[in-house]
């Protein structure tokens, strides 16, 4: 019995070296940036960076918190960092308006979109259309902001009627509360969890997700300049390859992730971290598509019609094909990228 017993232990702890292949090789520096402030569902990059599962796989990766979206496509397009994860679409936006400086998504992070309309449960407007003539508020980089043009157009609302009001992150919240905007925009997980923090009640705050609203988008990917890519391919794979490490274990302990956040933010609240993350993996990362398939299994049919639905509302005149805004190429083996529970 001790030596059987013996036997599965050293087994386990083969396999358990065996889940993240060693690197043997120089360390590569890697400049990655977030699409927003440290958040739980993060910890999937930063997990990996305390645990050495990065260090391993040769990469010494450097995280930096975002503003939005639209910042890190901006920054990771100027090279200012070498990898990013932002919303797919307000990447795919960019690369129409900068034909000649494209990024391109290497990894699905999110496979279903959480960009929603926030609003007081005692407003007026009952349903999108109610919008118009309406003010929204909004950081300038925020998802939300940046794709409610399809929200607008799959829901009748008139875009010039709206009045925008620019807001800094941190005051998004207490400025709908204060009345000074009759909606916000923001991540349904970000935007419900900022309000917990300041005790509001979630019974307080009505939403409308733009997935339940005729806008059915992808999320957040790992997005990078095709350039590096070609030129590191190894150095992209064995990031994706670490990622997915961080991910599972991510998903299988939140309050150890809420706690690797809290040591790139102290203020942040492990608590109410922990929630933000199964909300988090609930509604927009562990998918039916995620758990038979596993982590970035995307449908190209899908890609290619919500890039039709993006195109009018983006300006878009000329159609990207689905290989050229996200590739699977760096992907490690389907093997490697299942989702354990």
């Amino acid at each position: 019995m001790i030596n059987r017993r013996a036997t599965l232990m050293l087994a386990a702890t083969v396999a358990a070296s065996l889940a993240v292949p060693s690197y043997a090789g120089a360390t590569t520096n890697l400049r990655f940036i977030l699409d927003w402030a440290f958040q739980s569902q993060h910890a999937m990059f930063t997990i990996p960076a305390e645990d050495g599962t990065y260090s391993k796989l040769g990469l010494n990766v450097t995280i930096d918190r975002g503003a939005g979206s639209g910042d890190a496509v901006a920054k990771v397009a100027s090279g200012a960092y070498d990898m990013g994860v932002a919303d797919f679409y307000s990447m795919v936006r960019f690369n129409a308006q900068n034909p000649n400086n494209k990024l391109i998504a290497v990894m699905m992070v999110d496979d279903k979109s959480a960009l929603a309309i926030e609003l007081k449960a005692s407003s007026s407007i009952k349903k999108p259309a109610d919008l118009n003539g309406k003010t929204i508020a909004a950081p300038v980089g925020d998802a939300s902001r940046q794709l409610f043009p399809l929200f607008a157009k799959a829901n009748n609302i008139d875009e010039k009627s709206i009045k925008w009001v620019n807001v800094s992150p941190e005051l998004r919240e207490p400025l709908l509360l204060r009345g000074e905007a009759d909606a916000i925009t923001g991540h349904l997980t970000t935007v419900l969890i900022n309000f917990r923090n300041i005790n509001v009640k979630e019974s307080d705050i009505r939403t409308m997700p733009y997935a339940n609203y005729g806008v059915n988008l992808l999320g957040h990917a790992l997005i990078v300049k095709p350039e590096f890519a070609e030129k590191n391919p190894e150095v992209v794979r064995n990031f994706i390859r670490g990622t997915v490490n961080g991910f599972n274990k991510m998903a299988k302990d939140p309050k150890a992730a809420a706690a690797s956040i809290k040591k790139r933010d102290p203020l942040s609240n492990v608590d109410l971290e922990a929630d933000r993350l199964k909300m988090s993996l609930e509604y927009r990362m562990v998918t039916e598509n995620v758990i038979k398939n596993g982590i970035s299994n995307v449908d190209r049919k899908r890609i290619e019609q919500s890039l039709k639905d993006v195109a009018e509302p983006f300006g878009i005149t000329k159609i990207p094909p689905a290989a050229e805004v996200y590739t699977d190429r760096y992907l490690p083996p389907r093997s490697e990228m299942k989702f354990e529970r």
